[in-house]
């Protein structure tokens, strides 16, 4: 089975130009798309090389800062991606349609894992792995060149941001995530998400709201 997730940790940008410039290829995704419908793998690993890295940042954060379960989000993403290709018609993006498949995927994950907690906590210490509660800090690389979640990671107000992210509703939380933290424009969410521009302002503008009400550092921050 093909690796599709580097064993280091996040390496990208948070900018749409890794799509097009990671591998300094000229080669558009439809060509790349079309190349693997004839039967050339090597075609599908470009693809995963291109969107790989962004992939895991947003996945990273999505699946609550957990390194194993984003590279798993990752991985079940490009998997369904491949295996559903016949079912994409060009009538958005590929860039699109794929981080459609990934957030649909995170959410999934995200709601398995909460239910996972609710049980977890009646878990003994000693019976927890050693290591447990820190595995995303030690897997990713959280300089602030490589990820703009690092200027939040490595501090207390840090921590309260991803608290008070875990206040929010489902749907105001991703599409946050998504603008904030990954640099997609109102079109791009709403497009992935599959809803309208109008209904993505609407969740930002109450997740800004909230952090700005409840976040006493918050007025430092631009978005």
């Amino acid at each position: 089975m093909r690796t599709l997730l580097p064993e280091t940790g996040i390496k990208s940008s948070e900018k749409r130009t890794d799509s097009v410039n990671a591998e300094k290829d000229e080669i558009s995704d439809e060509e790349l798309l079309a190349g693997f419908g004839k039967g050339d793998e090597a075609a599908a690993d470009r693809l995963i090389r291109r969107y790989r890295d962004r992939a895991y940042a947003v996945a990273w954060s999505m699946c609550d800062r957990d390194a194993e379960e984003a590279k798993e989000a990752v991985q079940d993403a490009f998997v369904k991606t491949l295996k559903n290709i016949s079912k994409f018609r060009g009538q958005s993006s590929f860039y699109t349609w794929f981080y459609r498949i990934l957030v649909n995927t995170c959410l999934d994950r995200r709601r398995k894992q909460r239910l996972r907690r609710k049980f977890f906590i009646f878990r003994s210490p000693e019976k927890r792995e050693e290591g447990e509660e820190n595995i995303a800090e030690e897997q990713a690389d959280m300089s602030p060149a490589s990820n703009p979640l690092a200027v939040l990671s490595g501090n207390e107000f840090g921590k309260e941001v991803h608290r008070a992210l875990e206040s929010l509703s489902e749907k105001q939380r991703t599409v946050f995530q998504l603008k904030v933290f990954h640099g997609m424009s109102i079109a791009e969410i709403a497009e992935v998400l599959h809803t309208a521009q109008g209904t993505v302002k609407s969740h930002l503008f109450r997740a800004t709201q909230y952090l700005r009400e409840n976040l006493k550092e918050w007025q430092d921050m631009k978005i």
